[in-house]
């Protein structure tokens, strides 16, 4: 009789603003829906333990679910948060066609940190009217193989089912996809767009790279983001709308916040690091 295996694995939940994200993770983990909309500051992350069987018997998986913010402007956030991650769901929004549209956006923003691991698409918001459907998902799907639900977070259809198939998947080698020219194009797009050591930044732009260094600095994206969010409440300063005065408040205050985990002589670089970015915003 073969012996249960044990695993700890971190999956990420992607896609845009309000597709239904944290309730769909509100839902797995605590069987609950909440409808009450709300912005994730960063990234936020939960814990379940799962029990699943595949041909090598069966399989007890810690999950690492890390919930991330969906809206433009963070995108080094989002990449510090993808390291290290074995598994994604890409999240759509059946009511809104603009989630479907966004796909490959973020299948290159995982891919391009991650490499080639499991993706599961959930097509969200079952319970609502339709803007797209089983055709569109075929198609879209179609080259790369990754399996798609209809879920909804409201009644639970087919929340678990998606989990504990990514979590299946992410037990086995996975044997990737052949990359479309697409996807060549976008990452040559990308570098040949991006912005120079100089170039202007806008305060959403300057918070995102800031963010992004400090959990770097701490070498713990969880952690550190935790201490972000409350920097930035203890300061009255609103993450998904700060304000100059106010980003410069919240540096300092992260900077101190690091002082006993930090050799001085490296806080202080990273210092001048966040005031330079602090300069090039306009």
């Amino acid at each position: 009789m073969a012996q249960s295996r044990d695993y700890l694995k971190k999956m990420c939940v992607v896609g845009e603003a309000s597709a239904g994200k944290t309730s769909l993770i509100r839902r797995f983990v605590v069987d609950k829906f909440d409808d009450k909309y709300l912005i994730t500051i960063g990234t936020k992350t939960s814990k379940k333990n799962i029990v699943v069987e595949d041909e090598n018997g069966v399989a007890n998986i810690k999950l690492i679910i890390w919930d991330l913010m969906g809206q433009s402007g963070f995108a080094e956030i989002q990449k510090s948060a993808f390291k290290g991650a074995s598994g994604a769901f890409i999240v759509l929004d059946l009511s809104r066609r603009e989630t479907y549209d966004s796909f490959h956006k973020w299948m290159f923003s995982l891919y391009k940190v991650t490499g080639e691991i499991p993706i599961v698409v959930m097509a969200n918001k079952k319970d609502l009217k339709h803007t797209f459907g089983k055709e569109d998902l075929d198609k879209l799907v179609k080259e790369y193989g990754f399996p798609y639900y209809f879920t909804s977070a409201k009644t639970g259809e087919n929340v678990d089912e998606a989990f504990h198939a990514l979590g299946r998947m992410m037990l086995k080698p996975y044997r990737g996809i052949d990359f479309s020219a697409q996807f060549t194009k976008a990452l040559k797009f990308e570098k040949e767009t991006e912005d120079v050591s100089l170039a202007q930044l806008s305060v959403k732009e300057a918070e995102d790279m800031i963010t992004a260094r400090f959990c770097e600095l701490l070498d713990d994206p969880e952690y550190a983001m935790a201490i972000v969010r409350k920097q930035f409440t203890t300061a009255g300063v609103d993450f998904n709308k700060p304000t100059l005065e106010g980003l410069k408040t919240v540096v300092d205050m992260l900077i101190t916040a690091a002082s006993d985990q930090v050799e001085a002589k490296k806080l202080e670089r990273e210092k001048k690091e966040y005031r330079n970015l602090l300069r090039r915003i306009n």
